[in-house]
């Protein structure tokens, strides 16, 4: 029964061998290689087990390839076309393997794209994605690849393809509209076409030049792609880059590469004039004729087209509208515009003062006009007669020390009366001290003032008896003159002229120009009287001109910090009286501030009332050797012959001197 087992046994293992066992022979895959990995090696599809005998065991597989839109297998693309690659994905029982990732991929190569580069296999075992060229220049070769895994390995396919020319046309090339003004606008489009169709899915670059104007308010050269349906527009301008207009026949030529280029011409009206605009004064400011400054402003104006460029060769009319000052004129009443749309004219002034209007129209059409704004005739510059300084407070605390301030003020006015314009420029200069060289009026409440800060540093007066500073401050401006036939302006042989020479500082106050005393020399040697104080002018050095230097003067007091030795002009039992002089300077008062008071070291006498408690501002007059000492009383109470009083002296520093009493009679 053993023998019988056996035999039937072998007999069964013959029977199977001579079938070809379990396994069968590779498959192959179209459109690509492919290689996958099972359990064991595989060579040709054939595997070899660990058990005895052999058997042949199948594998996964992806095959690759692409296609176009007719789902015909290709082997290259080109732009305009609707291409994919498409892998097919088996299991190794050669079933579809769904929902498995694919991943595609170009080889290293820039001439094509993928969209996307990954998909999922359908039930089919089928995934697609779509590729084509990077542009529609594009020409070359490339390599395409797909990777699936499966069953735990990874199965891959690559193919080569071909990327070919593509056949790209232009069509027309349209301006809606057609005609335009100068410096107007239109809208230009053109399509364009990828093998008889239009360029939807690939954007076709397209690059536009124009004979004269811009495109997309860029320079010519400026490029656009197509949109979605194949169109590409942009926006045309009869202008230059410069400003400027263009006028008659524009070309604007359409380009691409491998495309023949089209062209479109667009007709521009001539440009017109529309508008003209004040465009400046100078100076803004003149003054009344006569006046002994400047009379005349030269006014531009500019001519504009609709498109706001200057407008050459237009003609232009002047005119003076009603409300001016009398007695304005016009240089012309006609003018042509230059390259850059300017117009120039002069205006004269009369001899009154106020704004003035001019008006500038065009010649081919007087409702368009403008006219000139912030002119102004002013009465005239800084008069001699109208020229005013004061001092804040002339007696300041400056014999011995330094950096004690007070403040200079300039005020201004025409022969009029009128405040000068803001910015009029004053000068200032001193014979001891320190003080700012200039300020520029400004009108606070229609009155011109300007203010400078004066300091006490040396050098100081040396005579004993002085202690008295000169401060000079000068400007521009007009001499004063008698309005003879009353046309308000000077009229030489006919006005009576009040001459005066060249300014100058009389540190001595001596009333007539010494060598080395500051001056201001305008050049002029006519005979006249010199003249001192106030408002120095050196003699013989007049002019017979209206213009001048403006000129005044005034004296700071360089007072001590302490009193000299009181002198008494009454001194009782019922009161006293005494005056009060400066240390250093003996004719110059305490400075401005000090105080004064008086007491009695006697029982029984008292000091009830001391006047003026306070040394005052004391202005210094012209005569330099003026007494400027203060006088100050007292009156007494209780006190008899043989009492004392002790006068107390306080300067603004702090400083106090307590001088010797005094006995009463």
């Amino acid at each position: 029964m053993a023998i019988v087992r056996y035999v039937a046994m072998a007999l069964l293992v013959s029977a199977l061998a001579a079938c070809g066992g379990g396994g069968g022979s590779a498959g192959s895959t179209s459109g690509g290689s492919t290689s996958g990995s099972t359990s064991g090696s595989t060579s040709g599809g054939t595997s070899t087990g660990s058990s005895t005998g052999t058997q042949t065991q199948a594998s996964s597989k992806l095959s690759l390839g692409l296609f176009d839109a007719a789902n015909a297998k290709v082997s290259g693309i080109t732009a305009g076309g609707a291409y994919v690659a498409r892998a097919t994905v088996v299991n190794a029982a050669g079933q579809p393997a769904a929902n498995k990732l694919v991943t595609f991929s170009l080889g290293g190569t820039s001439i094509a794209k993928l969209s996307p580069a990954t998909a999922l296999t359908n039930a089919s075992g089928v995934a697609e994605v779509a590729i084509s060229p990077a542009s529609v220049v594009s020409v070359g070769a490339g390599s395409l690849s797909a990777t699936a895994n499966v069953d735990g390995a990874d199965v891959t396919s690559q193919i080569d393809f071909a990327v070919s020319a593509s056949s790209i046309s232009l069509g027309t090339l349209t301006a809606t509209p057609n005609s335009i003004a100068a410096g107007g606008n239109t809208t230009l489009s053109i399509t364009a076409s990828i093998g008889g169709q239009l360029a939807t899915g690939v954007p076709v670059n397209i690059n536009f030049d124009a004979s004269c104007g811009r495109i997309n308010n860029s320079n010519t050269g400026f490029s656009v792609a197509t949109d979605g349906n194949g169109t590409a527009t942009v926006d045309y301008t009869a202008l230059q880059s410069d400003g400027t207009l263009c006028t008659g026949a524009a070309v604007v030529t359409a380009t691409t590469a491998g495309a023949t280029a089209r062209t479109v011409t667009i007709t521009v009206a001539a440009p017109t004039a529309s508008a003209i605009t004040f465009a400046s004064a100078s100076p803004t400011q003149i003054y009344v004729a006569g006046a002994g400054a400047l009379e005349q402003s030269t006014l531009q104006f500019k001519v504009l087209s609709q498109a706001g460029t200057p407008m050459n060769g237009v003609a232009v009319d002047f005119s003076l509208p009603n409300g001016n000052p009398i007695g304005l004129s016009l240089g012309s009443l006609a003018g042509t515009t230059n390259s850059s749309g300017l117009v120039t004219v002069s205006v004269n002034s009369g001899s009154i003062p106020g704004p003035v209007k001019v008006r500038a129209a065009l010649a081919s059409d007087a409702s368009v006009f403008t006219e000139t704004q912030g002119l102004l005739v002013a009465s005239g510059p800084p008069s001699q007669r109208f020229m005013s300084l004061s001092i804040e407070t002339a007696n300041i605390e400056a014999a011995t020390r330094d950096g004690v301030p007070t403040k200079l003020t300039a005020r201004l006015a025409d022969r009029q009366g009128n405040a000068v314009e803001d910015g009029t420029v004053i000068n200032f200069t001193a014979e001891g001290g320190q003080v700012a060289f200039s300020c520029a009026t400004r009108k606070v409440n229609n009155i011109s003032s300007c203010s400078v800060d004066f300091m006490s540093q040396n050098p100081r007066p040396t005579n004993p008896a002085d202690g008295r500073v000169s401060v000079l401050a000068f400007t521009s401006g007009t001499k004063d003159y008698q309005d003879v036939n009353g046309n308000n302006r000077y009229d030489a042989g006919t006005d009576v002229l009040v001459n005066i020479g060249d300014a100058f500082r009389d540190d001595n106050e001596s009333d007539a120009y010494d060598p080395g005393e500051f001056i201001i020399a305008r050049g002029g040697a006519d005979a006249c009287a010199g003249v001192g104080n106030s408002f120095p002018a050196r003699a013989n050095t007049c002019s017979p001109g209206l213009d001048t230097t403006v000129r005044q003067q005034a004296v700071i007091l360089f007072s001590s910090s302490r009193p000299a030795a009181l002198s008494f002009s009454q001194l009782t039992t019922a009161g006293l009286q005494f005056k009060l002089s400066s240390f250093d300077y003996n004719r110059l008062p305490m400075p401005a501030g000090t105080t004064v008071s008086a007491t009695s070291p006697d029982s029984g006498c008292s000091v009830t009332l001391l006047t003026p408690s306070t040394v005052p501002n004391v202005m210094p007059g012209n005569d330099p050797a003026e007494d400027l000492s203060t006088i100050h009383s007292a009156f007494l109470s209780g006190c008899t012959a043989g009492q004392r009083v002790v006068v107390t002296v306080t300067a603004p520093s702090g400083l106090r001197t307590d001088l010797p009493p005094v006995t009463l009679p």
